[in-house]
């Protein structure tokens, strides 16, 4: 069952979305969309100086695959703290949920990467604010790990 559930439009700075603090024991291995610089993702989002969706899912138990296509989805465990945040580049948190420290599974999934374009897609450009449809959308899903 989902226990919370918060949606965040970060700004995003030179391609990035950081989600932390996650206290990965071992660094998964690196891709094109996530980089693991520390204590955390660095997303990499498909353009600049714009508004995406980030929504932050916690689940009592496994996390049932959100409806429609997703062009990346990925998976992690890892012991977390006591919330899970997303910063931009200059350390501003636009949003947070909290958690209750422990180990957890994380799914990662994202859509939208493909879109027009945001400096011809978006009036203004750059925007001042977040629009009505995100032109990308990320999950990440949480649910505490039995073993």
């Amino acid at each position: 069952m989902l226990i919370n559930a918060v949606d965040v439009r970060p700004r995003v700075y030179y391609r990035t979305i950081q989600i932390g603090p996650i206290l990965f024991e071992q660094a998964p291995a690196e891709d094109d969309i996530v980089q693991i610089p520390g204590e955390g993702w660095s997303l990499t989002s498909s353009d600049n100086d714009f508004y995406p969706l980030v929504r932050l899912e916690v689940w009592d138990g496994p996390a049932p695959q959100p409806s429609g296509s997703w062009e990346y989805e990925r998976a992690f465990r890892s012991p977390m703290e006591d919330r899970l945040a997303v910063v931009d580049l200059g350390g501003v948190c636009y949003g947070e949920i909290a958690l209750r420290p422990g180990h957890y599974h994380l799914r990662l999934l994202c859509r939208g990467r493909d879109h027009v374009e945001a400096s011809l897609a978006l009036d203004p450009f750059p925007p001042v604010g977040p629009h009505d449809d995100p032109l990308e959308v990320w999950v990440v899903q949480i649910w505490p790990s039995a073993d």
